[in-house]
């Protein structure tokens, strides 16, 4: 097997597209967390699940990895704000979106410590922030034209509302903030990253550095000094956890045919040249506006698909790459809509 395809039939048997799974806590993807932006995280575990139970108080909602709304297992979130928290200066300064300050620790300590105050009950982000904003360095304020008010900028608030101990109200159509159960006061250090990026080579590996540092919108040289000792390198810039170096020697063959949604875990690795090797596919695959999902066969990405409802329908449009028996996905659209509720899929 080529290095290419035993990467590929890896990292498809890391995520689980086997649906042998039954549990969605045990799947590996909450390792990371799970995106649900733009209601993404109901496919995703279509795909890797035959039933797609509710996913109730075991699992957490709120702003975590680049400020993206992920589900977690609520068991996991309480450590989570330490793991996630800036690795430095500069590390905090750029993920709040480069606001005037230098001392970004601090900045966003100051922040997170006032929100945590702020919030001691349910309440939504526009009285949140309307209380937050006179709390905190004006040099994290804005003034927002479309509010007629100033406000605190959003990545920096995004990246306070985990270490104030929030999470959002799912059963809520806006966001609504909830203090979480175990709340933990703001951190003062980073700890535990390592773990974090066990866990990227877990779903996404072999890989490197580089890879990791994108992931998490961290420095290089940061994610360097915090690469765990007991990994071990499959190539010169890659590595894997040693406990699935053996998975990837031997992996199962990839076969298997989804409808990747956008942000599916899988489409959010950091190599993308080597998930889609093709520029003009790639375009497609991650476009900025309108996003595509992907069809994966047999862990090759080889096209894009788009679906809205119809009444009880779900109508799926798939743009293959290549000649493609476009029947081969029916099974995927019909379970993809009995999990979005709705009676019947049409491909086309």
């Amino acid at each position: 097997m080529a290095d290419r395809e035993r990467v590929i039939a890896y990292r498809v048997a890391a995520h689980q597209f086997d649906r042998t799974t039954t549990d969605p806590a045990r799947l590996r993807v909450f390792d990371l967390g799970l995106q649900d932006s733009e209601r993404s995280a109901v496919p995703a575990l279509a795909a890797r699940l035959d039933v797609v139970p509710p996913l109730d108080d075991a699992f957490t909602l709120t702003w975590t990895v680049r400020g993206a709304p992920h589900r977690h297992r609520a068991r996991d979130v309480p450590a989570l704000a330490a793991r996630l928290w800036p690795l430095g200066d500069a590390d905090a300064v750029a993920r709040m979106g480069r606001p005037p300050v230098t001392e970004g620790l601090r900045v966003l300590r100051e922040v997170a410590a006032a929100l945590r105050d702020v919030v001691t009950g349910p309440m939504t982000k526009g009285e949140a922030s309307a209380r937050l904003t006179p709390l905190v360095p004006p040099e994290v304020t804005d003034w927002c034209r479309g509010c007629g008010a100033t406000h605190v900028l959003d990545p920096v608030f995004r990246l306070a509302v985990l270490p104030a101990g929030l999470r959002f109200d799912p059963d809520e159509r806006g966001v609504v903030f909830v203090p979480l159960e175990d709340r933990r006061e703001v951190p003062e250090r980073a700890e535990g990253f390592g773990e974090l990026i066990t866990h990227y080579l877990g779903l996404h590996g072999p890989a490197g550095y580089a890879e990791v540092a994108r992931y998490f919108d961290a420095p290089v040289r940061d994610v360097k000094a915090a690469w765990p000792d007991d990994l071990v390198p499959v190539s010169r810039k890659a590595w894997l956890p040693a406990d699935l170096v053996a998975a990837f020697e031997d992996p199962p063959e990839p076969e298997v045919v989804r409808l990747l949604p956008p942000l599916d875990p899988y489409l959010n690795a950091r190599d993308r040249e080597l998930l889609v090797p093709d520029g003009e596919h790639r375009k497609q695959v991650w476009r900025v506006l309108g996003r595509r999902g992907a069809l994966l066969v047999d862990g090759e990405v080889l096209g894009t698909w788009q679906a809205r409802t119809s009444g009880e329908r779900l109508d799926v449009a798939l743009a293959p790459f290549v000649a493609l028996d476009l029947d081969m996905f029916a099974e995927e659209a019909d379970r993809l809509a009995r999990a979005r509720g709705l009676a019947e899929a049409r491909i086309g």
